[in-house]
């Protein structure tokens, strides 16, 4: 039979932070400055978007804004 007395504790985190410190997760970004939006679509799918964005020449971030858009302006 195992001596549970014997095996030692797994060791602490540390104490938590004090109610005074932040970590800045609530600040907003600047006005005009882009931020990672994450999407979960098939490879085909991101394989096609990406290639037609590089074979008309154009940046994947702005043809999304571009095609969201529109899509709004259509569908409200």
């Amino acid at each position: 039979m195992a001596n549970i007395s014997a095996l030692h504790k797994p060791a602490r985190k540390g104490e938590p932070p004090k109610p005074t410190e932040t970590v800045q997760n609530l600040v907003k970004p600047p006005a005009g400055s882009k931020v990672p939006l994450q999407l979960k679509i098939s490879p085909e799918m991101r394989r096609d978007f990406r290639t037609y964005a590089l074979a008309h020449d154009r940046d994947a971030n702005d043809l999304f804004e571009e095609v969201w858009t529109y899509y709004k302006d259509k569908h409200g």
